[in-house]
């Protein structure tokens, strides 16, 4: 029999063992890929944390349960009126006990320290927000950093307690049943509750006595709880306490607390004393409270408030409107009366040439829908997202779209398809594309500055190594500098390939192939003779994942983008510190806090990883920094050329565009009248295309009373509903202005076109909807681009490329023309200056009639209907060319006949 116990846990043992596998190796690969990135801290700071919680918790419960045991152990002795103990069977029954309370005390422990560890760590080490809230006079820390680690531990309290009495009462009912079966007449479970309660009270009264004295004090802890999440209350006009909450609510919740405490005393000597009365008085009173509050706040708030809410809620709105513009960032930006006035001349044009030289004609989706047609060079590159930043080329602040080249494992298919190509062979990108927003070929194509592979570079920018081994669609691990040599790109008829010499990845030793092959599954880590002592397993290569794995307490930007530094390319990705617990503060998105505090920038060749910290006043920031000490670095230590790529994220934008759009009002009564609210601007991109939200832009431009031209990120306002532009928001972010906001808010006497009710402008002005319904036609289609909106001094100048695609599986959208736009001036020319020229200097050397809002021109009447044939003519040339697939002839047909229809515009 011993023989057989030994074998069976021999067994046990092994199989705890092999089914372990994957968690040991998991925790080596981890240490040791942390190590490799050099934040073996951050790791163990989690692990350290889980312990220092788990041990404290674990002798806690472990201790608590084991005394419970005793005390109910000898209850149970001796409620079975046991002469003589079985030595042998207490012993057993000894060990059963330990071994439960180890094992129930062990996972109560590790789930309690690995949910809540870093509540803890921020508990002991919260920055100071120098705000106080407007009801309890506490820092803004106090809700952010320790009142959700009281609200865990309460919770795991008072589940415990719970958990603990229902335990004793089922003890005691089974021990009562078990005796009714034998016939034994001690008050079991009997029809009185009077004899059942005194049953239980004979059985464990001091045990259930405790219990429910610590549950109901634990009763008066959630309404002190409650009391400080009334600064979250949604009952009234806004979010954050109201009056009904304040004068109501919390009055009896400190009745409540006060009630509950002498409650716990009442209960605790009455289950000692056998005495239900006391018991009963005291639960009944919480509960009559308790319902007394929520009659009573909606007595008064239905029949006191409702009728004065303007008055009586005004200073809640106040307090809501302050700290939901802190807590968003909004309350410091630059708000000034922008007056759109139609006084904008030649010479200010001149004055301001950067910012014109700069507008956009170019658009992002048709200039990526060209790159990914043009560039990808092979199947198994991608462009997956085009970015938009500024270098200085050529001596000039250039705005341009750039995109790096990488490689999608996923699209080898076949025979492509094999375990060698995807971790070996195709194992990173190559190369990025750049193409200046200004400017386009002339077939109304991007105009590449870089491109091909390799790269073709005319600017003044350095490419020495632009391999992309990490990136946003490296989703698999590679095995590097192997002896097959990976792909770089192709060379004629042969390949080149590289030699991985980067410092990132973990050695590909003996060791760590057999961990990595029972990790991973996969023999081929062990077999494959193509992997040397000196290869590198690089893993967690999608730098999203990367970035989750280092920090998952940061939440990042949702568009990473690439900069081109130094001959390399580097990732800069965006990360948010947020909370849901900035007292009186609007939530959107469930976060009703956020700072775009830290700033990433990832290595694409090696990965090495860097958080550096650019908002010093950020409190949890600087409390993640106390927390993982050696994880963030200062902004001063960003490499100067990376520092001049920093953005201001969209996302970030975006979430205080949807905030701004209610809260720019801060007078009470204009915002409970919501007499003010905004939108973000429609669009469309369609001639008859659907009404869709507009996408803010980055711009270089020269702000109004600003020397110099600068990167802004620009969104334009509607009034809610209506489609007048009511204001326009940016965010600065060069050199010392990075992260101010600008608001200038435009006039409310007068129509100020936005982006939409531009487009119907345009589509009503005869002759510009008479030459693109002329190209919207069978054989193409007709698409807007990116409208942009610039001030310049105190007037607004609008521009709109317009694109011909024409029909056709492959057909790419092509700029055929510039619609520019002034005052009551409205042209479409063949780029910028032109339409500029026809505008401003319409009396001199134009050649071209400008459009006026009435469509008139001084084209002679007598040559329409030569003008007219010709233009038919070139028309039907063009789409018998686009039928046989001859695009260059259907391109100077085209290109006749935008000069046609110009010439019938004069």
């Amino acid at each position: 029999m011993k023989k057989k116990v030994t074998i069976v846990t021999i067994i046990l043992f092994l199989l705890v063992i092999v089914g372990s596998f994957g968690k040991v190796t998991d925790f080596i690969i981890n240490l040791e890929w942390f190590k490799e990135i050099g934040y073996t801290s951050v790791y163990f700071t989690k692990l350290a944390a889980i312990l220092k919680l788990m041990i404290p918790i674990f002798i806690i419960i472990y201790t608590g349960l084991w005394f419970y045991y005793k005390s109910i152990r000898k209850i149970i002795i001796k409620w079975n009126k046991v002469v003589e103990v079985n030595v042998k069977t207490e012993k057993l029954k000894k060990r059963v006990a330990i071994v439960i309370d180890v094992i129930a005390s062990f996972f109560v422990a590790y789930f309690t320290s690995s949910v809540y560890w870093y509540r803890i760590l921020q508990f002991t080490s919260g920055n100071s927000f120098n705000i106080k809230d407007p009801i309890f006079n506490l820092d803004v820390s106090f809700y952010v950093f320790r009142l959700p680690l009281i609200e865990s531990l309460y919770g795991v309290m008072l589940l415990f307690l719970i958990f603990m009495a229902v335990l004793t009462v089922i003890l005691y009912i089974v021990l009562s049943l078990r005796d009714r079966v034998y016939n034994r007449n001690i008050g079991g479970i009997n029809i009185s509750f009077k004899e059942f309660f005194k049953g239980l009270s004979d059985f464990a009264g001091r045990q259930f006595a405790i219990i429910s004295g610590l549950i109901m004090f634990l009763v008066a802890v959630g309404y002190a709880i409650r009391s400080f999440n009334l600064v979250y209350s949604p009952r009234g006009v806004v979010y954050g306490g109201g009056y009904t909450d304040i004068h109501v609510s919390l009055v009896f919740y400190v009745i409540i607390i006060a009630a509950a405490i002498v409650s716990s005393v009442v209960i605790f000597t009455s289950i000692i004393k056998y005495k239900i009365k006391p018991i009963f008085v005291s639960i009944v009173a919480i509960l009559i409270l308790i319902i007394g509050q929520s009659i009573t706040a909606e007595i008064v708030q239905n029949l006191i408030v409702k009728s004065n809410e303007k008055n009586l809620e005004a200073p809640y709105i106040k307090n809501n409107i302050e700290y939901t513009r802190k807590a968003f960032n909004i309350d410091k930006l630059s708000e000034s009366n922008f007056p759109s006035s139609d006084s904008l001349t030649q010479a200010d044009i001149d004055s301001n040439r950067d910012t014109v030289n700069n507008i956009k004609v170019n658009s992002v989706t048709p200039a990526l829908e060209f790159y990914n047609q043009v560039q990808v060079v092979r199947y198994y590159y991608d462009f997956r997202d085009l970015d938009v930043d500024r270098y200085n080329i050529g001596g000039k602040y250039s705005e341009v779209f750039l995109a790096p080249r990488e490689i999608d494992s996923k699209s080898l298919e076949g025979n492509a398809d094999t375990w060698q190509n995807r971790h070996l062979i195709y194992t990173h990108g190559y190369g990025l594309v750049m193409s200046k927003v200004n400017s386009v070929t002339s077939e109304g194509q991007p105009n590449f500055v870089i491109k091909d592979i390799p790269p073709q570079n005319s600017t003044n920018l350095k490419i020495t190594n632009p391999r992309i081994y990490y990136g946003e669609e490296t989703d698999d691990y590679a095995i590097a500098n192997n002896t097959l040599g990976e792909f770089d790109y192709p060379d004629g008829s042969k390949n080149k390939t590289n030699n991985y010499d980067g410092k990132g990845g973990i050695k590909a030793n003996i060791l760590n192939r057999l961990i990595f092959a029972i990790n991973k599954r996969d023999s081929n880590f062990l077999l494959s003779e193509n992997i040397t002592s000196n290869s590198k397993i690089l893993i967690n290569r999608n730098i999203m994942d990367r970035l989750n794995k280092i920090a998952p307490f940061l939440s990042y930007d949702k568009d990473p983008y690439v900069v081109l530094s130094g001959g390399k390319l580097f990732w800069i990705v965006d990360a948010y510190t947020t909370s849901d617990r900035f007292p009186y503060s609007q939530p959107y998105n469930n976060v009703n806090y956020i700072r775009n505090s830290v700033k990433v920038v990832i290595d694409a060749v090696d990965g090495t990883t860097n958080f550096y910290i650019v908002d010093k006043n950020d409190p949890i920031a600087n409390s993640y920094s106390k927390i993982f000490p050696g994880l963030f670095k200062d902004v001063s230590q960003v490499p100067k050329d990376i520092r001049s790529h920093f953005k201001y994220p969209e996302d970030l934008f975006s979430t205080q565009c949807n905030v701004l759009g209610k809260y720019h009002v801060t007078d009470t009564g204009v915002f409970y009248n919501s007499e003010d609210l905004w939108e973000t601007a429609k669009n469309q991109k369609q001639i008859n295309g659907e009404k869709g939200v507009n996408d803010a832009s980055y711009f270089i431009m020269r702000l109004p009373g600003e020397n110099k031209s600068e990167m802004v990120l620009m969104e334009y306002f509607n009034m809610k509903d209506k489609d007048n532009m009511s204001a326009i928001f940016g965010a600065r972010m060069d050199g010392n202005n990075y992260g101010k906001l600008i608001l200038y808010k435009l006039p409310t006497d007068k129509t100020v076109y936005s982006p939409y009710l531009f487009k119907q402008k345009l589509n009503q002005d005869p002759s510009i909807s008479k030459e693109v319904s002329l190209w919207n036609t069978q054989g193409s289609s007709v698409q807007f681009g990116d409208t942009s909106i610039i001030p310049i001094k105190n007037s607004l100048l609008y521009v709109e490329p317009v694109y011909l695609r024409a029909q056709g599986k492959n057909s790419m959208p092509e700029v055929k023309r510039v619609i520019v736009s002034f005052g009551n001036k409205m042209v479409m020319a063949n780029s910028i200056d032109e339409a500029l020229n026809q505008i401003f200097n319409n009396s001199s050397n134009n050649q071209s009639e400008t459009r006026t809002e009435t469509g008139g021109t001084s084209t002679d009447s007598s040559n329409n209907k030569d003008k007219l044939k010709q233009a038919q003519d070139l028309y039907n040339q063009a789409v018998d060319a686009q039928k046989n697939g001859d695009w260059s002839k259907y391109g100077d047909y085209i290109n006749k006949l935008g000069k046609t229809l110009d010439e019938l515009n004069k």
